[in-house]
């Protein structure tokens, strides 16, 4: 090993002083841009939170590790409920005398209220009172890391577009393999000739 890093040594200054390129040659690279963070999850996985997860089946939302139902429309959602909050309107009292305008005495049953919408007919008002119910959840598993696009290869948690063939990538660089005239690999960017 050690008289193969000789060769190598020897090589790098074959070419850095006598420009020896029968010998040894430097090799040849190509950029391909900055790394970028990973942004994407497997398939079959979708993202929350920068993890990668199981998706929830339908009529369900994911918040990390867990699948919460989704409210009904017109509902509130509030976390772990849904929530229809109280509220109060003024009754139709169109039908109600001057001396009992708001139906509680002599002509009670004069007001009315909207039909079908859950109110009650307190007199000059309708009430809606609150509605709420726990939502249903279940666990979908841990979370995963994401990872690089099929077309990208991940190096020390970055995402680079992948070399062509034949080519290594190393951080943002594309090395080529050793041409045929200088098969050895040796001292990272240089490429020799076996004995030299």
């Amino acid at each position: 090993m050690k008289s193969f890093a000789l060769v190598c040594l020897l090589a790098v200054g074959a070419v850095a002083q006598k420009n020896d390129t029968q010998h040894a040659c430097w090799k040849k690279s190509h950029p391909r841009g900055a790394g970028k963070p990973v942004d994407a999850c497997a398939p079959g996985l979708v993202e929350d939170a920068a993890l990668c997860y199981k998706p929830c089946q339908a009529n369900y939302t994911g918040v990390g590790p867990v699948c919460w139902e989704n409210c009904p429309p017109g509902w509130d959602d509030t976390g772990a409920t849904c929530m229809i909050p109280e509220k109060i309107i003024s009754a139709n009292n169109s039908a109600c005398p001057w001396y009992d305008e708001c139906g509680e005495g002599l002509a009670k049953g004069c007001s009315n209220c909207p039909p079908n919408q859950g109110y009650h007919d307190d007199g000059c008002t309708c009430r809606r009172p609150m509605q709420s119910f726990d939502k249903k959840s279940y666990g979908r598993g841990v979370g995963v890391p994401m990872v690089c696009k099929p077309d990208e290869q991940e190096q020390a948690g970055l995402c680079y577009p992948l070399c062509p063939n034949g080519s290594v990538g190393d951080g943002p660089v594309c090395w080529d393999p050793c041409p045929a005239s200088n098969p050895v690999h040796c001292a990272g960017t240089m490429c020799g000739v076996p004995g030299f």
